[in-house]
């Protein structure tokens, strides 16, 4: 199972956060660029480490020859053709939260649904596939009017085997796995590692 490294994450996250929605991303140039000269010690760099410079570099040439739009558009492609349904449960999810009240604004909702997708990735990876009293069929634990937990507590979550279970909201692990081989696919176009 392929993971990426902190750097990967970091610069990626940036390119895409950089790029706008999908569709949004520059046409891809005519001639490829000149690769990104990266140091071999950049495999072991963490976010915290990762040279400004550097980051800036790859993140201008994914956007510039249109990387970044095709990643986010593969990444579209293989969330909505997962069996998971993993989009349809987000909106389900978003829909229940505003229709509770809960969440009248869509920056508090993102916070929200954002946190529970994390939670329940989290979950799913630390291999507990039993929510209990985290999530309970559904409302993530709402209260009712007496200060219980609405349903009968069986968690909906991902189970043991790292499969999401219905009503998880944990982006589904293959997914995970082919937007990674695509960001790596244009990571070696753009970058080339120096010995």
């Amino acid at each position: 199972m392929p993971t990426a490294t902190g750097s990967q994450v970091t610069m990626v996250g940036a390119a895409a956060g950089a790029g706008g929605t999908a569709g949004t991303g520059a046409a891809p140039s005519s001639t490829p660029s000149t690769p990104v000269k990266v140091p071999s010690a950049a495999a072991s760099y963490t976010p915290a480490t990762l040279d400004p410079d550097l980051r800036s570099q790859i993140n201008m040439v994914l956007i510039r020859d249109g990387h970044v739009g095709r990643i986010q558009d593969y990444l579209l492609h293989i969330l909505n053709a997962d069996t998971s349904n993993w989009p349809a449960m987000v909106q389900a999810h978003a829909l229940q939260l505003l229709r509770s009240g809960e969440y009248t604004n869509f920056p508090a909702l993102m916070d929200r649904i954002m946190d529970d997708v994390r939670r329940d990735t989290a979950l799913r990876d630390s291999g507990n596939g039993a929510h209990g009293a985290n999530k309970t069929n559904g409302t993530h634990g709402a209260k009712n009017g007496n200060g219980n937990t609405n349903g009968n507590g069986n968690g909906n979550g991902p189970s043991k085997s790292g499969a999401v279970q219905l009503g998880s909201l944990a982006l589904p692990q293959s997914v995970i796995d082919e937007a990674l081989r695509a960001t790596r696919e244009s990571l070696d176009m753009v970058c080339e590692i120096e010995e």
